[in-house]
This record gives C-alpha cells, structure tokens and sequence, in this order.
C-alpha cells in the first residue's frame, strides 16, 4: 500500500510539472507581480527566535550589498517565516485581478483554494490565521545605502486596514458583511508600478520546499531585472554574476543559516535543478563560486515581457459577470432554448473549460465554438478535455491556449 502511495505521488508529481511546462510554452500560466523588498531578500525559512525579555519585540535582518532589511515582529507573533510568504503573493494576485488597494475578500477560503488547500481543513485552517496574524502584526523596513551624506529608505506594512471573519468549526461559511482587506500605499504602489512577474503554477508547486520557493522567486527576480538592463541599453545579452558568500553573496539574500561551504554550494545545486525542472530554459548556470545569470533572448524568461500588461489572473466565480446570461440561442438538437453558461472554473487546479450551452430540454452539454482572433474563423480543439487543451487555427494557423482564449474572449469575464 505504502508503495502504491509513493508511485502515485511521483505521478501525481510528474504530471504537474509537464502541465507547469506546456503552460509556459503557450503562455498561459497565471501569474502575479512581486514585491521587491520581499524578492531581495525574502522571509527566514525557519521560526525566528530573538533575543532578549519576551516584551522585547523580534528583529530579524540581513544585508545584501547596499541594501538592508528589517522585521521587527510582535513579542506575541513573532516574525513572519516559511510559508507566509503566500500570504503576500496572494495579496499581490488579488490586488491586481480585482485591479484595487481595497480588496473584497472571502480571505481564508479564497486564499486555501488558490494554493490547492483544502479548505474543511481545521488544522490548516489556523495554521493560515497564524501566518495572516504575523504579517499583519510585524513592521518592515527597506534601507538602501547612498554614501556618507544620503540616506534613503522606506518602512511600511502590507495591510492597513482590514474586516475578515474566521471560524474554524465552519471554514467555508461566509459572514453576512462583505469582507476586505485594505493595502498599505507602499505595497500597493510597489506591485503596480514595479512589475516583477512571477508564475503562481511553479509558486504552487513548490510551496512545500520553502528553500526552493524563495530561490525560485529570488532568480524570477535576478532574470527578470537582467533582461530590462539588456533591454534599456541596447545589449546583445544580460549578465550578472552572484557570489555564493561575502558581502553580496547568495547566502546572505537567501537568508540561509547553513554556514559550511560545501554544504551550501550541494543546497544551491538542488535549488537550481528544482527550479529547472519547471523552467528549462532558465538562463542561470552555477560558475565556480557563483551563480552566472546570461539572459540573451526573452524566451528564456519565464514570464513573457509582453505578458505583463495583460495579466492572466482567473477570475473569482463571484466575480464573472451576469450580463452574458442573457444570451439564449435555440438548440440545434432538440428546438427548445438554451442558455450560455460561463466555463466552469477549478479553483484548486487553475483550470477554466471553455463555456458551454445548457439546453431546456435536457440535451447535453456543448462547448461554445472558438473563433481565430486573427481571421475570425472556426478554431480546432486539440487535447478536448484535459488541462493542457488548446486551440488552432486551420485557416491562419494561429495557436491560443484554451484557458487564455476564454480569458481574454469570453463575454462573462469582467474587464
């Protein structure tokens, strides 16, 4: 039995990462922005113990090269560590699909579905609450060095304000107010003027290895920021080199407290694979005692530049919109109306079918036809019915991937 397990894991494993893989290749991964403070250097992977009485509130810092970072957590809460890092990208995702600072929220179902949690989950419920708590609790500080007569800096939170309702007994239920959370200015400025991208799908998939997450989110940045120099300067390629150790060393940036070298070079190389693994044409190479980052083409990056201002972002269910359902037609099968349905939505997997008609007269299901955005005519569906479905154009030979074509065309998705 337990090898049965173990077998269909490393499936179930397998599988996610080619679904990761052929999004990518038909640029329909959902996707979010980072914040770049948290990019730089993100939050410790393991609980942070201060020092000191237990009034004293916790600080946490490190410096990477000119920049510094601070978190003074609450003497009650602590700092934020590990997977709390979720908590601000889905901050950043949400923010941007409802395209407001205010957002409205059903937060802890919301945020368990985005991140294949299951929500009925009690234990894992308040494990959330916890995180939730110690990022809403600590204080943040970003300070950049400029030399002896400037200083330059910034402290800021990641919520301002918020009214969110939590039971643990009934997880899913929703209160009778409209639950919201607030962002602070600087958070909000941050994600919608500084556009980092990042892929949810791979954020999802290695959310369990905290290590391997924040190198992924680490290089998204790195790669990311050596393709804009590239671009703005006219270069034939992007490079950087980033030493393992010293004052602007990988160490320091990673947060890691592994303190032997050979240890920490063996860490790195997993890192590396993991991220490869979901991202083959990462142009990042380990290089002596170093990571050598050569972005010479932007299909090297993981998210495609032009991508940035259109975001895939799947809609809420809520949040499709009614004025489509008014759109009847008649059955070709049977001569009674039928009504057009918006595609339904796997929340946990990210996965969006096409939208369909439902007939009065019981008749079944059909999807609703895709037409070439190029040429307008009938598209063809290809995988129908698995997650990786797309579709072509015969006539022009266009390609959309299926859940970027309902995205984008679909009357029900509010723009």
């Amino acid at each position: 039995m337990k090898e049965d397990t173990k077998i269909e894991k490393r499936e179930n494993r397998e599988a996610a990462v080619a679904m990761i893989r052929a999004d990518r290749l038909l640029s329909q991964q959902e996707m979010g922005w980072l914040f770049r403070p948290l990019a730089i250097c993100p939050f410790p992977a393991k609980p942070f113990k201060g020092e000191g009485p237990e009034e004293t509130p916790l600080l946490w810092s490190r410096k990477a090269g000119n920049v510094s970072v601070e978190i003074i957590g609450h003497p009650k809460y602590g700092v934020p560590y590990g997977q709390d890092i979720l908590i601000v990208l889905y901050l950043a995702v949400e923010a941007q699909r409802q395209k407001s600072r205010k957002i409205t929220v059903n937060f802890y179902r919301d945020f368990m579905r985005m991140f294949d949690m299951n929500p009925n989950d009690g234990r894992k419920y308040g494990l959330v609450k916890q995180s939730m708590t110690r990022i809403r609790n600590a204080l943040f500080k970003w300070e950049v060095e400029q030399g002896e007569h400037r200083e330059k800096g910034a402290t800021y939170v990641y919520i301002e304000e918020w009214d969110l309702y939590f039971d643990p007994k009934s997880p899913t239920q929703r209160p009778l107010w409209d639950q919201y959370i607030l962002l602070s200015e600087r958070f909000w400025h941050e994600i919608s003027t500084h556009k980092i991208p990042f892929n949810l799908e791979a954020v999802k998939h290695l959310k369990a290895k905290i290590s391997h997450l924040n190198f992924y989110i680490w290089l998204s940045y790195r790669v990311w920021r050596a393709w804009q120099e590239k671009e703005k300067q006219g270069l034939p390629s992007g490079e950087a080199f980033v030493p393992f150790w010293g004052e602007y060393g990988l160490q320091g940036q990673m947060s890691s407290v592994i303190e032997k070298k050979f240890e920490f070079r063996r860490e790195v190389r997993k890192w590396l694979d993991s991220v490869k693994e979901l991202w083959p044409k990462c142009p990042v190479d380990i290089n002596g005692d170093g990571l050598k980052i050569h972005v010479t083409g932007k299909d090297q990056l993981d998210i495609m530049p032009e991508d940035t201002d259109s975001p895939r972002i799947f809609p809420n269910v809520e949040s499709l919109s009614k004025t489509a359902l008014a759109r009847t037609d008649i059955c070709p099968k049977c001569g009674k109306p039928r009504t057009l349905q918006p595609g339904k939505i796997n929340q946990q997997k990210n996965f969006r079918y096409p939208d369909w008609w439902s007939c009065s007269g019981k008749c079944s299901a059909e999807s609703l036809d895709a037409n070439c955005p190029d040429c307008d005519k009938p598209m063809e569906v290809v995988n129908k019915g698995r997650q990786d479905y797309h579709y072509q154009c015969l006539n022009c030979g266009r390609i959309e991937g299926g859940e970027a074509y309902w995205l984008k065309y679909s009357m029900f998705v509010q723009r």
